[in-house]
């Protein structure tokens, strides 16, 4: 690994999936002296918080630069009034390191960078402050060094879709640590294997259930390997890599190489069986951190989940943008990210059928006017109908976001009843949408006598209710059509979630909703639409009534027309002439 990051490799990026405490940190440390002392340019450290860099600053990287002698003279002990020589930077010449947190987005955008440390990879923060993720964000920062940038990427595993070294791992040329046999000499990837493998790690216990013997099987040769042959093995180990043309160098090792004297093949059995006994009682939560920390494997929990590709299969050849024949009323979702709205229109019919008829990602700071007047040419404008009619959104909730609460306040007050903020709250329980609560805000120093009306979302229910829609088949009442047109992603973010069990600290089983993939900004648009639905009353719609008001509208806006014609009078600037039906004035 160090002889990839190093100069005489052409290598630009280096990807390590490990278990815990196996010394890759150490690595970067290593990287980084080598940095200072051989070949100097401006270099940044990242771990996944502030904190945790400072930490590592004072307990591990300035010991190592004190037992360096050759360092000495080139990095300097930290001093409070050295601008250039901090805790987190250290000026040298020709080159400085800058170490941060993943938290800092700042960071992300600072002076170009050479080399680049990615450590810990999946404790960093899913959205660097709205800006994407933050890896793709101090990438960038290399961009200028060309070829002769290095990056270097290490971290243990989490959950399978979201984890970020899991998929910088995919994209690499998946070098895994072989070793050879010590008895027939063929290489071979060590693996826990288990009770039913041929191969792998094998144990025995007595009475009483401890473990009293353990050794290895050979995948070859299936001779016993006992643990003491493993330091010889280890010093001839290689990678062997799947994909040796790739530019992007990954490597693999699990716990079962750890040297004598670390994290021995015992202790390793020994936590899979309390891991596998936990589970047995429905706990996943040790047998996850097992595979994450002992197996480098990230862990994917069973649970409901729609397949995406099987509701992309499914869209229809109709118009975005048109309300179909069977519906006759349309609600709307935002869901308020740092530097975009996203936005979803529902068209509902009969029994609570819906058609997704737009959606897209509105881009700009909502704390600007733009974004929202982008949004309110998609409030204010109508929806043709199949029939020739038109129709306007009738409601339309707004999420308050995480940093952009006032913002969505002030929109929603100067609109409202139609549109209205939104908060979700995850309660076991709690019903879609919620009475709502008044929300005195200060805008421009002054207080509001009249605070805004906040609703709260039942997230769970609300999730529930749509992915067990999203399991019909066939058209009719609570079936969800899509358009021919929207992309994998859109299905993807629909599907983004999954809804688990686990038991709690008293043994009763416990559903819970988890992210499998970083966005979920459909799923949450959805949600928002069919709780606007709800406040608009689409249970108490008569469908009759709105189906005879919807050809009346035709046959005004026709009769309207001739009048037009007739008397040669200029074109109202209504569809409909003057007698359009406007949900927002009824």
């Amino acid at each position: 690994i160090l002889r990839e990051l190093s100069p005489q490799s052409p290598t630009p990026e280096v990807v390590v999936i490990k278990p815990t405490q196996m010394a890759f940190t150490t690595v970067a440390n290593v990287f980084l002296c080598g940095i200072a002392h051989r070949y100097p340019g401006p270099a940044m450290f990242v771990q996944p918080t502030d904190d945790m860099v400072k930490k590592h600053s004072k307990k591990k990287l300035a010991p190592t630069v004190r037992a360096i002698p050759c360092l000495q003279g080139i990095i300097q002990p930290t001093k409070s009034r050295d601008a250039g020589n901090t805790l987190l930077l250290k000026e040298f010449p020709g080159g400085s390191w800058t170490l941060t947190g993943s938290n800092s987005p700042v960071s992300a955008r600072s002076d170009s960078i050479r080399y680049l440390i990615l450590d810990d990879y999946d404790g960093f923060i899913q959205d660097a402050g709205g800006e994407g993720e933050p890896g793709d964000l101090f990438k960038n920062r290399t961009d200028a060094f060309g070829n002769k940038k290095k990056i270097y990427i290490n971290s243990t595993p989490t959950l399978k879709e979201t984890s970020h070294i899991e998929k910088e791992w995919e994209e690499s040329s998946q070098g895994h640590f072989n070793v050879p046999c010590p008895h027939c000499d063929e290489l071979q990837y060590l693996k826990f294997g288990g009770p039913d493998a041929e191969y792998g790690i094998k144990f025995t216990r007595d009475d009483d259930g401890q473990i009293v013997d353990v050794w290895y099987v050979c995948q070859h040769c299936h001779e016993r390997i006992d643990e003491w042959m493993k330091t010889d093995m280890l010093s001839k180990g290689v990678y062997i890599h799947k994909f040796p043309n790739r530019k992007k160098r990954g490597f693999k090792i699990n716990s079962q190489y750890s040297p004598l004297g670390w994290l021995s093949w015992t202790q390793i059995a020994e936590e899979f069986l309390k891991a596998a006994k936990s589970l047995k009682r429905g706990d996943s939560k040790k047998m996850k951190k097992w595979v994450n920390t002992r197996q480098a494997e990230a862990w994917e929990e069973d649970g409901e989940q729609p397949e995406w590709n099987k509701l992309a299969s499914r869209a229809e050849p109709y118009k975005i943008l048109t309300v179909p024949y069977a519906a006759g009323m349309l609600t709307a979702g935002v869901d308020t990210q740092d530097n975009r709205l996203e936005v979803l229109i529902t068209a509902w019919g009969r029994g609570e059928e819906s058609w997704v008829i737009y959606q897209s990602a509105l881009h700009g700071d909502p704390d600007q006017p733009g974004v929202w007047k982008q949004l309110d040419e998609l409030l204010f404008r109508t929806y043709p109908h199949e029939s020739g009619a038109e129709l306007h959104i009738e409601s339309m909730g707004v999420d308050t976001g995480g940093h952009k609460t006032q913002a969505v306040y002030n929109y929603c007050r100067s609109r409202g009843p139609v549109v209205f903020a939104l908060k979700g709250a995850s309660s076991a329980g709690k019903p879609i949408i919620s009475p709502p609560t008044k929300q005195d805000i200060a805008y421009n120093g002054k207080k509001l006598k009249r605070g805004v009306s906040l609703y709260s979302i039942g997230t769970d229910i609300a999730k529930g209710t749509i992915y067990n829609r999203l399991k019909l088949e066939s058209p009719g009442p609570g079936y969800t059509h899509f358009p021919i047109g929207l992309s994998d992603e859109f299905y993807k973010q629909l599907t983004a979630e999954k809804l688990v069990t686990s038991y709690n600290q008293q043994g009763f089983a416990v559903k819970k909703w988890i992210k499998t993939r970083e966005r979920n900004d459909v799923l949450d648009c959805i949600e928002y639409s069919y709780a606007a639905a709800i406040k608009a009353g689409l249970s108490r719609r008569d469908w009759d009534k709105i189906a005879v008001r919807l050809r009346q509208q035709v046959t005004e806006a026709g009769e309207d027309t001739q009048k037009i014609h007739r008397t040669q009078r200029p074109q109202s600037k209504s569809p409909l002439g003057g007698r359009n039906i406007n949900p927002h004035k009824r």
